[in-house]
């Protein structure tokens, strides 16, 4: 019960449905707000919902499936690093992949506001081809492929920021993963590309 004051809900929020793997899950930030999803979710003043998943987000259809069933008001996809190695990906499959995965996604959500964010720098992966030949860069340019021919094929509610440029080696903790400085800043620029999409509700 409220002390000296009633008890009243937080007015809502839109609410912002984010999928990705470890990176977008806030590995290596200090704390759950220093992730970048917490800290672009702040800047909107949306209502996140971190569907980051550690060691998996590599485009899995169930996932999309399940995305499409979930209430959201703006979604933004951010995977693809994982499809490096582990579970490699040729730049044919994962094209194959981020076309099909879009599709599902969109079945559920057709108007949707949706970012999708290609993988951001890993320095060890970017030219070494995995055990199928592929760099992260291949992969990469695949992705971002698959996205720019559906927008140009009309889906106007789809927005594409590409990883590769936005960390620095200077913002990985591990080689890897963002550190606080790092996380701030692809929170940021996810924040500016929302912005400039229209997606920002303002």
């Amino acid at each position: 019960r409220g002390i000296g004051g009633t008890l009243a809900p937080a007015p809502p929020a839109p609410r912002w449905v984010v999928h990705g793997d470890s990176i977008t899950e806030g590995w290596w930030s200090t704390r759950p707000a220093h992730g970048w999803t917490a800290v672009a979710g702040r800047a909107l003043g949306w209502d996140t919902v971190n569907l980051g998943y550690a060691g998996a987000a590599r485009g899995e259809l169930a996932t999309a499936e399940q995305l499409a069933s979930l209430p959201a008001d703006a979604l933004t996809l951010a995977f693809g690093t994982n499809c490096w190695t582990r579970v490699p990906h040729t730049a044919a499959l994962l094209y194959e992949t981020t076309r099909v995965f879009l599709d599902l996604v969109r079945q559920g959500h057709p108007r949707t506001p949706l970012l999708l964010v290609s993988p951001v720098l890993r320095p060890d992966a970017e030219r070494t081809p995995n055990r199928l030949g592929a760099t992260l860069g291949a992969l990469r340019d695949a992705m971002e492929r698959a996205a720019r021919e559906r927008i140009a094929a009309g889906d106007g509610r789809l927005a594409l920021l590409p990883g590769r440029d936005l960390l620095g080696p200077e913002h990985l903790a591990d080689g890897l993963h963002p550190n606080d400085a790092g996380h701030r800043t692809l929170g940021l620029a996810v924040v500016t590309a929302l912005r400039r999409a229209g997606f920002d509700g303002g």
